[in-house]
Parts: C-alpha cells; structure tokens; sequence
C-alpha cells in the first residue's frame, strides 16, 4: 500500500541551511583564530628578534666604550668601574667585569713577541626581555719598530712626541748620532749625506728641553752622555729622563753643536709616584763603551747601584730600591739587519725586554730601549748587583756590525708592570665574541 507524498514544513528544509551557515561561521572563526595566533606568534617572534639585534648592539657599543676609555686613560683604566653603562633607544650596556691579563696571544706587530698585556672584559646589553653578552680582548701594542731619524741637531731640533695617558709618567729617550760626518760627504740624493756647514769635527749633545705646545715646561734630567771615541766611525749615546705632570701632548727636543745623522728612540713608564732614581754610565772605561769585534756576545760592567758612592759617573745609589731597570744602546751599523738580539743584566743572566728600535735613514746607526721589571716583593732590581764587585751585563748581536757603541742604564721604582711601552703605542682588540 503507498503512501500519500506529502510536502515538509517550510521550517523543516530551512532547518539544513541555518546549520550549514553556522558551521560555516565557526569555520570561518576558527581560521581568523588560527590565523591571528600565528600572527601573533609571529609578532613576538620579530619583537624578540628585534629585542636580541639592539641587546647586541648595546653590548658592542660598551666594548667600543670601554676601547675609548683605554685609549684616552691606559692600562691603568682596565676597570668595569672607570667605565659607566649607557642607554641607547631604549637598550642598555653595562661592564660585568674588566680586568688586565698578562699572556694574550698578539701577533708580533703588536709588539715583537706572541703574547702581550691586555684588557679582557665582559660587557652585557639588555633590550626589553633579551639579554646579550659580548667578550673582548684588548692588547696594549708597542710595536718594536719606532723612531724618528733625519740629519739636523743644530738646523732643526730633534724632537720626540710624548702622549703620556697618566699625569704622573717618567719618559726615557736614547739619541744615537755621528760625531763626524762623512769625508767626503755622501753623494746628493743618498740617505747617508748630513753636510753641516760649522766646520765642527766632533759632535756632541748641547741641550735637552721638554715642552708643551709652544712652551718650555722643563729641562731633561741627563742620566748619560757618552762617546764611544773620536774617529771617523765614533758615535755618540744620550740617555735622557723627564717627568710629565699633567695629561697632555708633550715633545722632547734635544739639539747637537752640529748637524749630523741622528736616530732617537724612547719609551713611557707610569705608575702611582713613579719615580726616576739615577742613571749609570762609565765614560772614562770601556765598560759603556767600545767596539763590537768580532764576537756576537759582548760584556759590559756597572758598579754596585746599590752603594751610597759609585766610582763612575753614577750617582750616589743611583738603583736602590728600583722595580725598573732601563737600557739605551746607540751604535754604528752597516745594515738593516745590524741590531741587538738579547740584552740580560746580572749574574742570573736576567734578560731584558726590547721596548723600541729604530734605524737611521741611511742605517750607518740605530737606537735601542730595552727594560726589565723586577716587583719588590720579588726582590726588586737590588737582587741582581752582585756584591762587592762590578756586575755584568752581556749584549747580542746580529748583523755584521764592527763599529763603535754606547750604552748606560736607568733606574726608576713604582713602576706599574704594565705601562713600560716605546713613545709609539696602540690599543688593538684581538678578539670579540658573544658568550653563549
């Protein structure tokens, strides 16, 4: 039996139509959902990202703060304290900690060797929630080679720039000149020719000043002045100390009784009441003085810089109670490859740090600094004198060198171990990196 067909509510058919569209809503929400998660996930990642860059950022800019800070105050500034946290749109630096080390791998144009002083600090940036972390290493540079050479004296002042980075610093420099000039003088053109028109046979230093910008703050304290003889290949040797009071741009002028081929080195020493105690030098001996021969290794003597009298030109306990000991060698040379290779002090052979060395123009001279530090603590510079008798020094050669030379020893006490470097210096950051 069938039944009738009979038509539905109108109600009923739309009932389908009102569920599809409510489904469709709840898909269409759940896509703006998702869609405005990820967007918002996308959000906190850029702003976190944003956040790390400027954290960075932040952290660099307190290293090149802190670089600017060593760079005006020295080795002595290496102090998270001397340098304060800054704010730069809206991100911070601040130094976790800085401190001097004493074995950073360097290249050799840092300073002759491998290893140098330095400042090894840890600097952290923050930005909103992100925090980074930035090393740096960086070195105190004396590179080796430095100098400056001409012919004058007499025409021109042999002059020296001192840029001290404390008030209270001891400068050392060592002048190596001809006594005489070449007869006949060298070809025009060549790097050897120095003509002086006075007619004096032999020349010697006259005057050592100090200056700052125009004026004259001070007259050099002489620690030697030394001629090796008076012939032909004769050279002269002068080591000079001042002392600087203040932080600013200081030059040491030094002039001769005639012009002649000059070659100047030098080196800064600083510490708290630095002090420089007296020179040695022995110009009536061959213990500063004399020629090379044949040997690479030579001796030379000083006397006991620990007695209250020396029999040479010394003063009274000129070392005692020294942290520093300097020497300044002038010498005749023929080469580029005529220098000194190794200077040691003492019966224990101490050896000495080569500060600064530089040739002249024509490399008939050169001029050497080279220095030790011994602490108090340790026994000082006293330790080494030996007792009763002259104490040795040996010096090493390269090159072929057969002329004549000049030497003589400086002392000074309070000296920070890591100030001593040649007229010439630099700070190089080595390494930069983030720590993770």
């Amino acid at each position: 039996m069938k039944r009738p067909f009979t038509l539905r509510p109108a109600r009923q058919r739309g009932s389908f139509a009102i569920f599809a569209a409510l489904m469709l809503v709840i898909v269409v929400a759940l896509i703006l959902r998702y869609m405005l998660a990820v967007a918002e996930s996308s959000n906190s990642a850029t702003l976190a990202h944003l956040q790390g860059v400027k954290a960075l950022m932040a952290a660099d800019s307190g290293a090149e703060s802190l670089l600017a800070t060593l760079r005006k105050g020295g080795p002595l500034s290496c102090s998270a304290s001397l340098v304060p946290g800054g704010t730069l749109d809206s991100a911070t630096y601040s130094v976790l900690s800085a401190s001097t080390v004493a074995n950073m791998p360097v290249a050799t144009a840092c300073n002759g060797l491998l290893l140098a002083y330095g400042c090894r600090a840890q600097l952290l940036g923050t930005s909103g929630t992100s925090m980074r972390n930035v090393n740096i290493d960086i070195a105190y540079c004396s590179p080796t080679s430095a100098g400056v050479t001409e012919c004058g004296g007499t025409s021109t002042p042999i002059v020296q720039s001192i840029v001290p980075y404390q008030a209270n610093s001891v400068v050392f420099s060592n002048l190596a000149f001809r006594r005489q000039q070449d007869s006949p003088p060298a070809p025009v053109g060549s790097p050897l020719r120095c003509v002086d028109a006075s007619g004096s046979p032999n020349a010697q230093a006259s005057t050592c000043v100090q200056k700052q910008g125009g004026a004259t703050t001070g007259n050099c304290a002489q620690g030697w002045d030394i001629l090796s003889s008076s012939g032909q290949n004769s050279v002269g040797g002068v080591g000079v100390v001042t002392t600087t009071s203040s932080v600013n741009n200081y030059t040491l002028q030094q002039t001769l009784s005639a012009d002649r081929n000059y070659v100047a080195t030098g080196a800064i020493f600083e510490g708290t009441n630095v002090t420089y105690l007296g020179a040695y030098s022995d110009q009536n001996s061959a213990s500063n003085k004399g020629t090379t021969g044949t040997s690479n290794t030579l001796m030379g003597q000083v006397q006991d810089g620990r007695t209250l009298s020396t029999a040479a030109d010394g003063t009274a306990g000129w070392c005692k109670g020294a942290d520093t000991l300097i020497f300044g060698f002038s010498a005749r040379s023929a080469t580029a490859d005529d220098t000194l290779t190794s200077v040691t002090f003492g019966a224990s052979n101490t050896p000495l740090r080569l500060l600064e060395r530089s040739s002249s123009r024509g490399y008939d001279l050169y001029s050497e600094v080279w220095y030790l530090h011994k602490p108090i603590a340790s026994g000082g510079v006293d330790s080494l004198f030996a007792t009763g008798v002259p104490t040795n020094f040996y010096i090493t050669k390269s090159g072929t060198t057969t002329d004549q030379w000049a030497a003589g020893f400086a002392c000074l006490k309070n000296v920070d171990p890591v100030t001593p470097r040649g007229l010439v210096s630099y700070m190089q950051p080595y390494n930069w990196w983030e720590a993770f």
